[in-house]
């Protein structure tokens, strides 16, 4: 047997049926995971120093600012501005390289209101750097929660909404999909 020949049997995607259900990277340290559960129920929920305050993302085990280890997940206002946006064209991991035939994938970076800069993805491929943005929060199909802004004035309470911008992007899990959202 060739070396190539070896190669394409040890890889788990080298088959178009398995490429095709592949899952968005499933990689998730403990307090990533911690903040996928504090958001599954909530539009938008960041670390609170319940000793001075501050709001922090990403998550971390203490406090930025008073280096605190009390800090607890709250509700958090989602609005902000977009600093800046990048365009992907191209990834290593076999979901996303799926999702790329489609168009690329646009991401940003965004100063929330209530202070911490988070990076996420952009669900209006019109935002520009400085236009007033709404972020929620989103289980995507491995279960772990994704950020994405949408324009300010875009209505996001109605779930259907969501789930249609969600859908755009492609984070939407399979079973809904079939299930006609």
């Amino acid at each position: 047997m060739i070396a190539s020949e070896k190669i394409k049997r040890r890889l788990k995607f080298h088959r178009p049926s398995l490429r095709a259900r592949a899952r968005a990277p499933k990689q998730r340290t403990s307090l990533g995971a911690q903040f996928s559960a504090a958001n599954l129920s909530s539009s938008l929920a960041m670390q609170h120093c319940t000793h001075c305050g501050y709001v922090q993302y990403p998550p971390t085990e203490l406090c930025g600012r008073c280096l605190e280890d009390a800090l607890v997940y709250r509700d958090t206002i989602g609005t902000g501005v977009l600093l800046a946006r990048t365009e992907l064209h191209h990834s290593l991991w076999e979901f996303f390289k799926r999702r790329l035939q489609q168009g690329t994938w646009v991401m940003g970076s965004v100063k929330l209101d209530a202070g911490p800069v988070v990076l996420l993805h952009i669900g209006d491929i019109r935002l520009k750097p400085r236009d007033r943005v709404i972020v929620f929060s989103h289980s995507d199909n491995s279960q772990s929660v994704v950020l994405i802004a949408v324009p300010e004035d875009c209505d996001i309470t109605e779930s259907s909404t969501r789930h249609e911008i969600v859908g755009s992007l492609g984070l939407d899990q399979p079973a809904l999909k079939e299930g006609g959202i």
